[in-house]
């Protein structure tokens, strides 16, 4: 049971984040603006939505892969991206005078928390 229940709550980042990428696909300004910026131009404008893109859907098909294989390594995978991302975003803060995105970093920190409690609850790989 509180496996099912680990799993499920670990189905919710993998669905956000599913979703955000694909607005970053379909809807690059709006994504932009979710995320606290705007659409660049020219090159940086590829880079920009295909490394968000990239990110999100990556990280859904991580945390996805590890709960339909039920491999541990995969939760892992997300939730040190998750965690590296609110870790980054303070160190922006930190050393280079961004805003401390903490609306982003608070939902970033319950993620990979989530994300690894349904790694704990999954069987110890071989």
């Amino acid at each position: 049971m509180m496996k099912k229940i680990a799993k499920l709550l670990a189905v919710l980042p993998g669905v956000i984040f599913l979703v955000a990428g694909l607005r970053w696909l379909t809807e690059p300004a709006m994504a932009a603006q979710m995320f606290g910026m705007t659409l660049l131009d020219g090159i940086g404008r590829s880079s920009q939505i295909g490394d968000m893109a990239a990110y999100l859907i990556g990280g859904s098909i991580m945390i996805f892969a590890g709960l339909i294989t039920e491999k541990r390594t995969w939760l892992y995978a997300a939730a040190m991206v998750v965690a590296l991302t609110a870790m980054f975003r303070v160190m922006a803060r930190l050393l280079h005078d961004a805003a401390l995105a903490t609306k982003m970093i608070v939902p970033e920190i319950i993620f990979a928390a989530l994300i690894l409690f349904a790694a704990s609850r999954l069987p110890k790989e071989q």
